[in-house]
């Protein structure tokens, strides 16, 4: 059998036996070649399917599914989802709540008795709403020098790692903060409730009764699969193997196909194949809050947001060198699945082209016009912006940002450089139409607040770090986080320092301001060290994607 080429779409282009039969000409046309056609045939690459009313669906694959012995992908090749399968975690937990057998209000120790007890109580609902607080169960482990990929991780390992911290990011419900620990602990209750595996209840539940034959956990990473996608990152001009060689599920590990996102999207659009499918698909849909009642985007394992004027129904997926992307434009009949098992791809990306070509083809016109960004249409007059140059960090979240001034503009960094407007009065706006307010006390910037909207968040004045190389001696040493149960040792190399664990595991650590280094670990990781009165380092908190301020003591 040939390599697929993005010249074979139409080949490839059908509607599985479930939903149709062949592609009606007069469907609306639409031509993924233009999105996906760039994609190498003897690379690998993605798997894409799209649903639009009138018409059948349509599946197309571009790429290859294995390098080492050729084999092209095609509409029935498994993927990984990554996080997307987080709503089918949900959808599992709702039917138990149907069942009697549990409430969204349940204290999760009810279930979890290992978990410690932090005063307010950590609810199933904090769980699926990424709003409990706990701390991101892969940067833990990367932590302690057992990141993905480096140890292979098991359901027991994440549930002692949870039960060891004593400490939470912030306060049950009031933060919206997406962490992997909340599903994986979300499963681990599924499991003990219902009595069954998580893979033998949802099949039985779920994926039998709606017809999503190809679908199921990824229970044990060793298990062959035949017609999975072997997934692969970029490397130099080829690609090395990106499998994630974990048995931790819930969070993500669904292995499924375009054909069985497109079916589940279906059931989300009518929900009547299910004993109480709709109130199980109103439920999976209803935004989360706060607990001062702020709405959120997210509500159960599904992200609800507008796009184009219209409401979008979706969540993406990341694990190994897979990406995915699942979305429904439901008031459109619209249904989008992207699976790739490329991870230089960007699914999202791809997704939204497809989404626009389908909203058109269906006649929605104005859909690939976006609403303008409120943005200042006046430079303020500004005499003098050096007093406003300064780096600022979030004493919350631990995000440093930058304030520069050039050629009459204040930049902000923050990641990617944006220039800013002027408003006059220590105020000025991003290209977003979000406000940055400079506070400044006797010529000095004390702090920066960014408004988006009703939310707001504040950075403080931090001194930039030190240039002098005999500094580095004072954070020379040994530390060690009892919630961990690790060491890490700091050692001095010239004039750079050296974050070192076992097996020869390094960090080179990089100044970002006083006390405070970055280095590369799951994106950035921030270490800032703490001194006592009189000046002497006694630790230091790591503030990690999804952790923050996790103590190591200078032993």
């Amino acid at each position: 059998m040939r390599p697929v080429t993005h010249a074979a779409v139409v080949a490839l282009s059908f509607m599985l036996t479930s939903l149709g039969s062949v592609a009606s000409a007069q469907g609306p046309k639409l031509d993924l070649d233009a999105i996906f056609g760039s994609i190498a045939a003897k690379g690998p690459g993605c798997g894409v399917g799209v649903t639009v009313p009138g018409a059948p669906s349509l599946i197309a694959a571009y790429g290859q599914a294995d390098l080492e012995h050729p084999e092209p992908l095609n509409a029935a090749t498994i993927f990984e989802t990554g996080s997307l399968a987080k709503q089918f975690t949900a959808a599992a937990m709702l039917l138990l709540v149907q069942d009697g057998k549990l409430t969204f209000d349940d204290d999760i120790r009810r279930y979890l008795p290992e978990m410690p007890d932090y005063e307010t109580p950590i609810t199933v609902r904090h769980l699926l709403t990424h709003t409990s607080g706990l701390r991101e169960q892969w940067s833990l482990m990367a932590l302690t020098g057992n990141g993905p990929g480096t140890q292979a991780h098991t359901m027991p390992m994440i549930l002692d790692l949870a039960s060891r911290q004593k400490g939470l990011n912030f306060k049950p419900g009031a933060e919206f903060f997406y962490t992997n620990t909340n599903y994986a602990l979300a499963a681990m209750i599924i499991e003990r409730v219902s009595g069954q595996s998580l893979q033998r209840f949802t099949d039985q539940r779920l994926f039998q009764p709606l017809g999503l034959r190809a679908t199921r956990w990824r229970e044990d990473f060793r298990t062959v699969v035949p017609g999975r996608a072997t997934a692969y990152a970029p490397a130099g001009d080829g690609f090395v193997a990106s499998m994630p060689f974990t048995s931790v599920y819930g969070n993500g590990g669904l292995l499924t196909t375009i054909g069985d996102l497109l079916r589940w999207n279906a059931f989300l659009d009518k929900p009547s194949d299910l004993p109480g499918g709709a109130a199980l698909v109103a439920a999976l849909q209803t935004p989360g809050h706060l607990n001062d009642g702020a709405p959120l985007e997210y509500a159960l394992g599904l992200e609800i947001t507008r796009d184009h004027g219209r409401r979008l129904v979706s969540h993406s997926g990341s694990t190994g060198g897979y990406k995915t992307w699942l979305a429904r434009y439901p008031d459109e009949g619209v249904s989008i699945a992207v699976m790739c098992n490329n991870g230089g791809i960007d699914p999202i990306e791809m997704g939204e082209r497809v989404a626009r070509q389908a909203l058109l083809a269906t006649g929605h016109a104005d859909a690939a016009v976006s609403a303008p960004k409120a943005i200042a249409a006046v430079q303020a007059p500004t005499t003098d912006l050096a007093p406003y140059q300064g780096l600022f960090r979030d004493p919350v979240t631990g995000e440093l940002i930058q304030l520069q001034a050039a050629d009459g503009r204040l930049t902000l960094k923050r990641g990617a450089s944006e220039a800013l407007v002027a408003l006059g009065e220590g105020r000025f706006q991003r290209p977003n139409g979000d406000i940055v307010s400079v506070a400044r006390n006797s010529q000095k910037t004390t702090d920066v607040t960014i408004s988006h909207g009703q939310t707001r968040q504040r950075f403080l004045a931090v001194q930039p770090a030190s240039a002098d190389s005999a500094a580095l001696a004072a954070y020379v040493g040994t530390y060690y986080s009892a919630e961990l149960d690790t060491r890490i040792s700091v050692v001095q190399r010239g004039d750079t320092l050296v974050m070192r664990q076992p097996f020869a595991v390094e960090w080179l650590l990089s100044p970002s301001f006083a006390d405070g280094f970055t280095t590369r670990l799951r994106g950035t990781t921030t270490f800032v060290f703490d001194r006592t009165a009189d000046g002497q380092v006694r630790g230091f908190g790591a503030w990690a994607n999804g952790v923050r301020n996790l103590p190591f003591i200078k032993q």
